[in-house]
């Protein structure tokens, strides 16, 4: 198995890939699925696009790195033709597909380049994608106990809009439009709770510190949530994404 594949088998992401619903919602509802058009979901997760897609009518592919994921993926829809397979080596051949999504998904894998060459030698249509807007969230946080350059290298690079275009933006017309979605929940360690489980690079990241830098990073995460604490007395913390859409060239 691939480091890749280990890390997103860490963890149960559905806990929070579930929480990302109205996010899948309106990623489908922009790509327009048409009855029987070719779509492939990348980096799929538990399948919440393709699922929807296959629903609206496309004829439905769903790619995925890590064999725990796939296997909650498949165990929701028999429609979906389940793939185990890596974003930088699709394994189908040039514009295959109608529609090509990724939401949260290849912005991960590592070689950004290659990655986003796969997207458009596979995509003969419409393209749909969402990331992470950089310096957003807590990624102060992250850069005192990481000690590098928070962006260089980092999913969240797929977050700004000249950093796209260099990708894809000679493959594909691009629109981008920024918007939001809501992390929330009781109170801070509810939220750590979440986060720590729920989503594999917050998992991985927290196992890779020294034991002594642990709580340190725990103790740090809970102060980063406090400040979006609502009248209401929940936790409340926006965090700005990037929704990309593109057609073919």
């Amino acid at each position: 198995m691939s480091s890749a594949a280990d890390l997103w088998s860490g963890g149960e992401y559905e806990l929070v890939a579930g929480r990302f619903a109205q996010i899948h919602d309106e990623l489908v509802r922009r790509l327009a699925p048409a009855h029987g058009e070719l779509w492939l979901d990348v980096a799929t997760g538990t399948g919440e696009v393709a699922v929807r897609a296959a629903g609206a009518g496309a004829t439905v592919t769903g790619l995925d790195i890590a064999p725990r994921l796939l296997e909650q993926a498949r165990a929701r829809s028999s429609e979906v033709e389940w793939v185990e397979g890596d974003a930088e080596r699709l394994p189908f051949e040039d514009a295959s597909f109608d529609v090509v999504s990724s939401a949260f998904g290849v912005i991960f894998a590592p070689g950004q380049k290659t990655a986003a060459a796969e997207l458009a030698r596979v995509c003969r249509g419409r393209l749909g994608l969402t990331a992470w807007r950089p310096n957003s969230g807590p990624h102060t946080v992250y850069a005192a106990f990481r000690g590098d350059d928070p962006l260089e290298g980092s999913p969240d690079e797929w977050g700004r809009e000249e950093h796209v275009q260099e990708l894809i933006g000679d493959d594909f017309e691009l629109e981008f439009e920024e918007q939001v979605w809501l992390l929330e929940g009781e109170t801070p360690e509810s939220l750590w709770e979440l986060m720590s489980v729920g989503a594999p690079p917050v998992k991985a990241f927290y196992d890779a510190l020294e034991p002594g830098r642990r709580e340190e990073f725990r103790e740090a995460m809970l102060e980063h949530w406090k400040q979006f604490r609502t009248d209401e007395g929940i936790i409340s913390e926006p965090r700005p994404y990037l929704l990309i859409t593109g057609r073919r060239r």
